[in-house]
């Protein structure tokens, strides 16, 4: 991936990360997270990224707009 890329990569990710988090806070996700539903909530986070990622790699005249 080139500089471009990783930029729209990362800024995708990070805004998804702070939106999702944001979203399910207001809905009391975090009211009763025990180990099991923080480490669900992190693969979900980890798989939504490889798709991100995977989108990006595979589209690059798309990020060069």
């Amino acid at each position: 991936m080139n500089k471009n890329q990783r930029i729209a990569f990362w800024s995708t990710f990070i805004g998804f990360c702070i939106t999702g988090t944001i979203g399910i806070y207001f809905q009391g996700a975090f009211d009763d997270l025990s180990l099991g539903g923080s480490l669900i909530l992190t693969s979900f986070y980890l798989a939504v990224g490889y798709f991100i990622h995977k989108y990006i790699r595979s589209n690059p005249e798309e990020i060069e707009k």
